[in-house]
């Protein structure tokens, strides 16, 4: 396997990026279909077709860049072997690669618009829901302000019934009270005629004893 970081363009902070998403080697990176790879963070689609063309053709030269293919010397007779599919390769992979970039940014356009009416329709149903929160929010409010204006007129009814009753049992008090009174006098008034004449009627046994003490007396004295 070849390590990732032998493949031009990719660095320790990208090679950690791609590692995290399961490709640890130039192989990996070559066999990884590019929709997979445009989810990589810092990879776009441009970026992606170009580290697949040199993944896949470092992956077909064993390993080997190109720039240590040009500077290497033909070993005995495997040299034309070597030189044959680096001349193929740009050929044959470029329409391919074209081809896969072309599909990548449509898939990735799909994706963008999918979401954005994904995020469309959420909002939406977020803002319906809202309104309709608020409309029971307001439809339970007015019952409420109903139950509380009715108890109130109710309380106000009572409070004037209570009144009235109060008027009224006041008003027969001080009428009983009246009318005890003048009885009370009327009462006084008899008790004082008839003390009266309890006393006039003492008054008068005295003066009758008294004068029949007289009589004895001169009877007596004659």
């Amino acid at each position: 396997m070849t390590p990732i970081l032998k493949l031009p363009g990719v660095g320790p902070a990208l090679a950690k990026a791609l590692q995290d998403h399961g490709v640890r080697s130039v192989e990996d990176l070559a066999a990884k279909p590019e929709a997979e790879l445009a989810q990589v963070p810092g990879l776009g689609v441009s970026r992606v077709a170009r580290l697949k063309s040199a993944a896949t053709e470092l992956a077909g030269s064993g390993g080997t860049t190109p720039a240590a293919r040009r500077t290497a010397k033909p070993a005995g007779k495997a040299a034309p072997a070597v030189r044959k599919p680096r001349q193929v390769s740009p050929a044959k992979t470029k329409p391919a690669t074209i081809e896969a970039a072309k599909g990548a940014a449509t898939r990735a356009a799909q994706a963008v618009k999918s979401g954005a009416d994904t995020v469309d329709a959420q909002t939406r149903e977020g803002v319906d829901r809202a309104v309709a929160a608020a409309e029971a929010a307001r439809l339970a409010a007015e019952e409420k302000a109903a139950k509380a204006e009715a108890k109130a007129e109710k309380a106000a009814k009572k409070a004037k019934a209570l009144m009235a009753e109060f008027a009224a049992a006041k008003e027969k008090a001080k009428s009983k009270a009246k009318k005890e009174k003048g009885k009370a006098k009327s009462e006084i008034t008899k008790e004082k005629a008839k003390a009266k004449k309890i006393l006039s009627e003492k008054s008068g046994d005295k003066k009758k004893k008294k004068d029949k003490d007289k009589g004895k007396k001169k009877k007596k004295d004659k």
